[in-house]
């Protein structure tokens, strides 16, 4: 899996981050690596969404510590425990707010995306 900085830039017109009102805004990460979706299994397609996100996160002083709020797209609710298993593992101190949604598909045939929000002050509560 890749952990280059060009694992998060956008293949679409979008802006990847923005900060606004002390927040970073992060948009929406699927388990791409080199503009390939990582296919391997499902949890290493989550894993790399999470390297996506920590790519940007680091772009702005930020980890983990910082988000607040993550919605979770899933292409089929079957994946919510492996999704679980990974997710869990990037929060330490405390979990942000979350919301699942079920979809009916994701870009580049990707099983799970990730929107993140973040603040930019040290270990939001």
């Amino acid at each position: 899996m890749s952990t280059n900085a060009n694992a998060a830039a956008p293949a679409v017109p979008i802006s990847k981050a923005l900060v606004s009102n002390g927040f970073l805004f992060i948009s929406g990460q699927i388990g791409s690596a080199g503009g390939q979706l990582v296919t391997t299994s499902f949890q290493d397609e989550v894993r790399q969404v999470f390297t996506n996100i920590e790519t940007i996160l680091h772009e702005h002083s930020l980890t983990f510590s910082h988000i607040v709020s993550v919605t979770v797209y899933l292409t089929d609710m079957r994946y919510f425990d492996e999704l679980n298993a990974v997710y869990q593992a990037y929060f330490t101190d405390r979990y942000p707010t979350r919301t699942c949604i079920a979809v009916a598909g994701l870009p580049k045939q990707a099983r799970v995306e990730l929107t993140t929000i973040a603040s930019l002050e040290l270990k939001a509560s």
